[in-house]
């Protein structure tokens, strides 16, 4: 009875596996490498589901090819329990830096202890270091798992502590997220190690999997997939529900910014300059305004900030701050252009009778009178 429950919990989470593995094909395309780590997250963690419900039913099953058969799935399990805190990591190494050299880099770094531990797997038939499976096809573990335990444990305290080092580089939301899948892996792995036979460390993770999933697809359709910025459809949305507390006399500004000379850089030094410049004014961006500002990307390479102002001498100081925090990334970074912003804005007055169009438009229109009196 024992192991059909073990058997059933572990095929209920292969299903909710396979339905995240698939349904994350439909997210954008443009994230590529961020999607191609997750879905291996979920891959290498359906197979372990997989691989240890068949190590259950083999237990003390003894017949004329079992005995291998055990060796050989419990082998391949071995070979892939290091994988899910791996793809983990580098998941949140991206999420963070967005820099495949560094993804690189960090996948060499857990690389190596998986490339030990696969060679151990592969003479532990002969050596017993990881487990044994006797004549009555009985499985133990070895005096050396605990060792295998911290291989395949540690990625995940590194990307927890690479996550509260660089915390500022994502949202809240994403910070509290992330630092929670932690949670339920921990607690499984603490549970399987201490009471010998519970298996629950893969199931925990399906858990934490299924929290960042569902995160994914909840937030994907309304994030600028290159700056990671609002998009357009939330500013909308947004802009909407201010426009609503304006006629209870809530204050509300907007700051309409564009990238002067974007096409240059582009033309000049390629469109991978220009996606790096557009995520370079984007930090700047961010580091300008205060909590509670709602930044997005308006496209291309204009931005918009609202914000919760009623005086256009805050506004001026705000506008002010964005051109200081400039010349001092120009100053600092050894960027093979400069960056420079053309900016408009300007208060909402109830009075008018615009909509959030004519309100946008407006401060557009302001925008690019700033930039055609630098251009004069």
């Amino acid at each position: 009875m024992e192991v059909f429950l073990h058997i059933d919990l572990n095929l209920f989470m292969v299903f909710i596996c396979i339905i995240m593995f698939f349904s994350s094909r439909s997210m954008n395309e443009r994230q590529m490498v961020h999607l191609k780590i997750f879905r291996m997250l979920i891959l290498s963690n359906l197979l372990l589901l997989v691989l240890e419900s068949i190590t259950w039913l083999l237990d003390g099953y003894v017949s004329s090819y079992s005995g291998i058969l055990y060796y050989i799935v419990t082998i391949l399990l071995y070979l892939i329990t290091p994988l899910p805190a791996a793809f983990w990591a580098l998941f949140v190494n991206y999420q963070l830096f967005h820099d495949s050299k560094r993804l690189k880099q960090e996948a060499i770094l857990f690389g190596i202890p998986i490339a030990i531990s696969s060679l151990i797997t592969l003479i532990t038939p002969w050596t017993g270091i990881w487990f044994t499976i006797d004549s009555a096809n009985i499985y133990q573990r070895g005096a050396w798992y605990p060792l295998l335990a911290l291989i395949s444990f540690w990625p995940m305290l590194y990307a927890s502590g690479s996550i509260l080092i660089h915390r500022k580089k994502i949202s809240k939301k994403l910070l509290v997220l992330m630092l929670m899948f932690m949670a339920p892996p921990f607690i499984g792995f603490i549970v399987q190690t201490q009471a010998y036979g519970t298996t629950v460390l893969w199931s925990s993770i399906t858990i934490s999997i299924f929290l960042v999933h569902s995160n994914l697809q909840s937030t994907q359709s309304h994030l600028d997939h290159l700056t990671g910025l609002n998009n357009r459809r939330l500013l909308d949305a947004f802009l909407t529900d201010r426009f609503k507390m304006t006629k209870n006399r809530q204050p509300l500004s907007c700051i309409m910014l564009d990238i002067n000379h974007f096409k240059s850089i582009n033309d000049k030094l390629g469109h991978v300059a220009g996606d790096e410049a557009l995520k370079d004014a984007s930090a700047i961006l961010k580091d300008s305004i205060r909590k509670g500002d709602f930044l997005a990307r308006f496209g291309g390479d204009e931005f918009v900030i609202l914000a919760e102002i009623a005086e256009e001498s805050t506004l001026k100081d705000m506008s002010n701050r964005i051109r200081d925090n400039v010349l001092r990334f120009n100053n600092a970074q050894d960027r093979p252009y400069t960056l420079e912003f053309s900016i408009g804005y300007a208060v909402y007055n109830p009075d008018s009778g615009w909509d959030k169009n004519e309100f946008i438009a407006h401060v557009d229109a302001l925008m690019y009178e700033n930039k055609t009196s630098a251009a004069g």
